[in-house]
């Protein structure tokens, strides 16, 4: 879950302690299925501080943590709280720390201007780079990620690495430049063969594959004792397609309102897996989004599932299709999405967006 509060900038790289925030304040949520975020808005004379962590609960410090299973990556959680001038030094504010005996990851991590948009607010691909980045430090403070990157020693022994296979968030609000987000990130198994990487309720899926033969491959029972001190012991399913049941549908040129083509990847879209990151889909899928949409709305939640890596000389079209056009009701606008090779039958991601008013509160959902 991501609690965000925009915190007035810090002053001469001045740190600032972390509190409690007032029962008075106004509170919204980044809600990352498999990664959740909740904004708090404060005066922007204090400054303040949030917590969050990949897709609904409440994650104050407080709180207990629900336990997670393996197989979903450990969502991450953002969590911004009212902060006072502090008397340490600025760089432990963004240090990362151990809690719940290595259980749970936190960080802070400050919004920079590269990551804004054009509202001058964190774009969602922002979002998701801090929460990946939370999920890997957790391995990396844990002590057992291996110096071949994205791996653990015994994964690295089987040329093993994690690739992430399904992601949900919801997102409330989104922060402003210099605020600061805390993320509180923690992992469990999902299922035989994946880890969950979640914030209670948002999260991401991850996989492992083989990194020679390009093919997924099962969690096999050295890595599982390798990262149980890490992992959450919980019974919690899968991600679903979406809350209400329906599963994700593929689009084609018949079916698609929007077919944006000619979508080449670059070199520096590629990852450390030697494939375009997952990140990188989530603009090409904005690329088919109608400008109506991406002027007057703005992202509340995205579910994503991965069907195939994508590396250099491809050529991709993002399909588009308006299934709900935010008119009855005022439910806001819903569209599924599609991502393949150009003229072949070839899906590489399905999903589905959802999107409201850029004036309308959003209520917080717990």
């Amino acid at each position: 879950m991501l609690k965000h509060l925009a915190a007035p900038r810090p002053l001469k790289g001045v740190p600032v302690p972390i509190s409690t925030l007032p029962s008075s304040t106004n509170e919204t949520t980044i809600n990352c299925r498999g990664i959740r975020a909740s904004l708090t808005e404060s005066g922007r004379n204090k400054p303040n501080f949030a917590l969050s962590s990949s897709l609904q609960s409440n994650l104050n410090s407080s709180q207990p943590y629900q336990k997670e299973a393996i197989g979903k990556m450990g969502l991450e959680h953002f969590n911004l709280k009212p902060t006072k001038h502090p008397e340490k030094n600025a760089d432990n504010l963004f240090e990362g720390r151990l809690l719940q005996g290595g259980l749970v990851f936190q960080q802070n991590f400050s919004i920079r201007v590269s990551e804004l948009d054009s509202y001058g607010k964190a774009s969602i691909r922002a979002l998701i780079n801090i929460l990946q980045e939370s999920a890997f430090n957790h391995f990396k403070y844990a002590g057992i990620l291996s110096d071949d990157f994205g791996s653990t020693p015994k994964m690295k022994k089987r040329n093993m690495t994690w690739v992430v296979s399904r992601m949900q968030i919801v997102v409330d609000s989104y922060p402003s430049w210099s605020d600061v987000i805390q993320v509180k990130t923690w992992t469990c198994v999902s299922g035989r063969n994946g880890m969950l990487n979640k914030k209670y309720p948002p999260c991401s899926v991850y996989v492992m594959m083989n990194k020679r033969t390009r093919k997924l491959c099962k969690f096999i029972d050295e890595v599982k004792e390798e990262t149980k001190g890490i992992f959450m012991d919980t019974d919690d399913p899968i991600i679903d397609d979406n809350e209400d049941g329906r599963k994700l549908r593929d689009l084609d040129v018949e079916t698609a309102d929007i077919v944006h083509t000619g979508l080449l990847p670059k070199w520096s879209d590629l990852d450390f897996n030697q494939h375009v990151n997952h990140v990188t889909y989530i603009d090409w899928l904005l690329e088919s989004v109608p400008h109506w949409i991406l002027e007057s709305q703005k992202l509340s939640s995205i579910t994503l599932e991965f069907r195939k890596e994508c590396g250099m000389n491809t050529v991709l079209q993002s399909l588009c299709s308006v299934a709900r056009d935010g008119s009855p009701k005022c439910e806001g606008v819903e569209l599924e999405h599609t991502i393949c090779l150009e003229k072949q039958s070839h899906i590489l991601l399905r999903g589905r967006t959802s999107w409201m008013p850029k004036s309308a509160q959003l209520e917080t959902k717990l």
